[in-house]
């Protein structure tokens, strides 16, 4: 049960970073590997300075309204782009940097099902794990919600498997989050 919680969370981000990707559009038309940047935080241990997991995920995350405000194309694909670079780097503090402390949490707050503790060790360890590496095809459907969330559908390839997927970014202190996986194609 200990390990089943980290494999779950590295199956979402292996999820997540499968639905995200952007570069420019002569780097989708011919396909090639895009490298970014991974310039998000490494997650700290303990996660959410000790705060009970059920509590941060009951906590929405408070974006600016992105329907109001309209929504700024280039710091969303952005975004996506820091999100591929650091799940490509295989190291668990920068793979997991990439959710929203929201969503994060969701995923530990029932400990019948999770367990957190063993999670938060193998967070604190930061041992690489082999990554899978995502060639990013195309970003489309970018789409303000009502709750200052944004919706993202992305295209990625890794080896033989094609992925379409859409996800939900909410703004996290200034930096744009997965929130939520709204649609994995093909499913984990």
């Amino acid at each position: 049960m200990m390990y089943r919680g980290f494999r779950r969370a590295r199956t979402l981000a292996i999820a997540a970073s499968v639905a995200l990707g952007l570069a420019t559009g002569s780097a989708f038309a011919q396909g090639t590997a895009v490298v970014f940047d991974c310039a998000l935080e490494p997650l700290a241990v303990p996660l959410w300075g000790g705060t009970p997991a059920a509590e941060v995920a009951a906590t929405p995350v408070a974006s600016p309204s992105a329907a109001d405000a309209g929504i700024d194309e280039a710091e969303i694909e952005a975004a996506v782009e820091v999100i591929v670079a650091c799940m490509n780097t295989g190291e668990p503090q920068l793979m997991f940097a990439i959710y929203t402390d929201r969503f994060l949490a969701s995923q530990y707050a029932d400990p019948t099902t999770t367990y957190l503790p063993e999670f938060e060790q193998r967070l604190a360890e930061n041992v690489p794990e082999p990554a899978n590496q995502f060639v990013l095809q195309g970003v489309s459907e970018i789409t303000p919600l009502d709750d200052g969330r944004v919706s993202v559908k992305v295209a990625l390839v890794s080896g033989a498997t094609t992925f379409d997927d859409t996800l939900v970014l909410a703004n996290q202190d200034g930096t744009w989050l997965i929130d939520e996986i709204a649609s994995l194609d093909p499913e984990v």
